[in-house]
């Protein structure tokens, strides 16, 4: 249910921008040749949602503008690289994971897994931090659970520091899910799947008007699974429901709200034991998904997303709009702790109990857009003020041991613990304000951005209390030699709060900091159905937080990393027929600095890769109308456990295969073939002196098939 006092502002907000608007209409003064404040530039606030469309720009995502784009730039307008990966392209490749989204990213590697509960990312090379890289709808979002795909419309990858338009962010870049909108053409989709190990999925889709004049719009979907997982045992579950309401209140006056909950639960996955710790390939000798925990060791959680906002389009061609939105997060997080070392074919082991997670985020966000003449420039204008309050609370804390368990023969049975001993509550309160201002300067077939943000972060949880100020400016040079082409050149900069980290002397720790050179080539091809992106970037991360091996306990800020690169995007239509979307990253991340001097320098930074790959085409066969192939493979390069490139995990390449026929009458199969070619790879490892304690596997060959029904 909505939050009460989100529902009377949005209403509030709803009244007043309606009187207003009505005002407007009354005095003739409402200027209806300006753009819209949404991506389809058109005279109302409308969505425009574009399925399978072979009519040129509508099939490449470059005349859309960004949901995180704060001056409603295309991603051809924008001076910096940006991936924008659709909901058709997820519906080819059936998927069902965060990481199956990701794959499509340049940039973007899979960095973590947490259990089974959630995947983690980093992106050139650079962690996205679970609390502030991570948007929904352009807002921040904190993710701490695989986020729900049933309602997701599309994902965007923002590439590099972004602090002008988000504040305190890690500088690698950010990640947008923007969620499905009401439509004003009625809409109803069923869907049910089936597969390997288990899984079994159903979904639903419903859209359309409210009224016969189509002003008043809803969206109600939903879905639920069970099973997937290849590990012994575990049988995870999702379901979830979300729905939304949009209003035209005028042609100038939108307002939208909506809400959405989705809970999980599965047992927590440690991986596999490493039989040689100093090879990780030696656990190909085990079964994929043999299990070495408890199934009391179990992870549930529970989602909540509210937001509302209004748009207005006022007279003179200023665009306004006022967001709000809250994420709930509930956990209860039970692990078994990394394994090792191995012992006479024993496995030791640990359990670590985490119940009553909570954690809630707010956020407000208001501002104004107009475009101004100036002779013969013009200028594209921003200001805007937002706010975010974040609270967390852990419940009581316990650790202990589960004895060991035979390596080729693993057998659970433990007895659980009967209460938790451990510490009784610890929380976090943190606020950030900020402030920002965006100029961007149109002259002939050259442009000029121009912005600065002042930032106020204080987390009133620490001791000290961590309180700080930072401003961050940011610019661009963009020329354009012709329509659908842009070439660039941006400077961006970030910052992150080390809230609750010491120095010796008990003081707060400074802020981290990221900043960046990029330059880059966008080009439409083929009337615009086909585009591609050059980008080429120095980023460097510095300030951040290693342990002070003078004095245990705290912290010495004198880790300072430096990743350069170059990335490579392909996305569109090549024929009628014929989709592609294909990336390569070539990075090199290098430690420049660690805890102790000259320690780990020119080393690769721990868990980024230096190449990544990813390919995905799909070719619907003139001959038999409806057919549909399709394909692709992803690579991922190898990584480095710590700084210290001591333990080294190996890269992998999987290869999956999809095939579907669209029926008369709205009837659709499909069928996915993942990791066709049964690959055995890992995602994520543990390691300490001796080696690797474990390795998570990636999921072996396994069989998707579904049926939608359109109507």
């Amino acid at each position: 249910m909505i939050h009460h006092h989100l529902l009377r502002t949005a209403v509030a907000q709803a009244v007043l921008l309606a009187l207003h608007g009505a005002a407007q209409a009354q005095t003739g003064t409402a200027d209806n040749t300006a753009p819209a404040p949404t991506a389809a530039a058109a005279p109302s606030l409308r969505q425009v949602d574009v399925v399978d469309s072979t009519a040129g720009a509508a099939a490449t995502p470059a005349r859309r503008a960004q949901a995180s784009s704060r001056l409603g730039l295309s991603v051809l307008e924008t001076p910096r690289a940006v991936s924008v990966i659709d909901g058709a392209l997820l519906e080819q490749q059936m998927a069902t994971t965060e990481r199956d989204v990701l794959r499509n990213a340049s940039g973007v590697s899979s960095r973590s897994e947490y259990y089974g509960s959630y995947s983690q990312f980093a992106i050139r090379g650079l962690w996205a931090n679970n609390i502030n890289n991570y948007l929904r709808d352009g807002a921040k979002f904190a993710h701490l659970l695989d986020p729900p795909l049933f309602n997701i419309d599309r994902v965007e990858v923002i590439k590099g520091p972004a602090a002008l338009e988000f504040g305190q962010v890690a500088p690698g870049g950010l990640i947008n899910y923007v969620s499905k909108r009401p439509q004003a053409e009625p809409l109803r989709t069923v869907k049910i799947g089936a597969g390997s190990h288990g899984w079994r999925s159903a979904e639903f889709d419903l859209t359309g008007p409210l009224n016969t004049d189509g002003t008043l719009r809803y969206r109600l979907d939903g879905g639920a699974s069970r099973g997937g997982s290849f590990v012994d045992g575990n049988t995870p579950r999702k379901q979830g429901v979300a729905g939304s309401l949009e209003w035209q209140i005028t042609p100038d006056t939108v307002w939208r709200a909506q809400a959405e909950t989705q809970s999980h639960e599965g047992v927590s996955t440690v991986g596999l034991a490493v039989p040689d710790p100093k090879n990780p390939r030696s656990a190909d000798m085990l079964p994929v998904g043999r299990f070495y925990g408890e199934p009391w060791l179990n992870t549930d959680g529970h989602l909540r997303f509210y937001s509302t906002e209004l748009q207005h389009r006022f007279a003179n061609g200023l665009e306004g709009r006022v967001h709000l939105s809250r994420n709930e997060t509930f956990r209860n997080v039970n692990l078994p702790s990394p394994f090792g070392p191995l012992t006479n074919g024993k496995v030791a082991r640990g359990y670590w109990l985490a119940p009553g997670q909570d954690y809630t985020s707010d956020t407000a966000l208001a501002e104004l857009r107009a475009k101004v003449q100036t002779g013969a420039v013009q200028h594209q204008l921003l200001a805007g003020l937002d706010w975010r309050v974040n609270k967390g609370v852990y419940g009581a804390r316990t650790t202990g041991n589960l004895g060991t368990i035979d390596l080729y023969n693993p057998i659970a049975g433990r007895v659980p613990p009967v209460a938790s001993t451990g510490v009784t509550r610890l929380s976090t309160d943190a606020r950030n304000t900020g402030l920002f201002v965006q100029d961007r300067l149109t002259l002939g077939d050259f442009g000029l951005l121009l912005g600065l943000r002042h930032d106020r972060f204080k987390d009133i949880y620490t001791t000290p209390v961590t309180d700080l100020s930072k401003t961050q400016p940011s610019a661009a040079l963009t020329w354009q030699p012709r329509p659908g082409s842009m070439v660039y050149a941006s400077h961006a900069r970030s910052f992150q709060a080390n809230s609750g980290t010491l120095v010796w002397g008990a003081q707060s720790a400074p802020p981290s900091e990221g900043k960046q050179l990029e330059v880059g080539w966008k080009q439409e091809w083929l009337d615009q159905r086909l585009m591609t992106t050059v980008s080429a970037f120095d980023l460097e991360f510095t300030n951040a937080p290693a342990n002070d091996p003078a004095h245990p306990g705290y912290s010495v800020l004198t880790a300072r990393q430096r990743i350069k690169g170059i990335e490579l995007e392909l996305q569109g239509r090549i024929t009628p027929g014929w989709t592609v979307t294909a990336n390569a990253s070539f990075h090199d991340p290098k430690v420049l600095a660690d805890t102790t001097a000259g320690a780990n320098v020119g080393n690769r930074v721990a868990l980024a890769t230096r190449r990544n790959a990813s390919l995905w085409t799909q070719y619907r066969l003139p001959q038999l109308p409806g057919l549909w192939v399709g394909g692709g493979l992803v690579h991922q390069g190898d990584k480095f456990i710590a700084n210290d490139n001591k333990w080294r995990l190996p890269g992998y390449t999987v290869v999956d295969l999809a095939v579907g026929y669209q029926f008369a009458g709205g009837v659709r199969l499909q069928a996915n073939l993942k990791n066709a070619g049964n690959r055995r790879y890992y995602l994520d490892g543990t390691t300490n002196a001796a080696g690797f304690g474990a390795v998570v596997p990636g999921t072996p060959r396994s069989l998707q098939v579904s049926l939608d029904y359109t109507f």
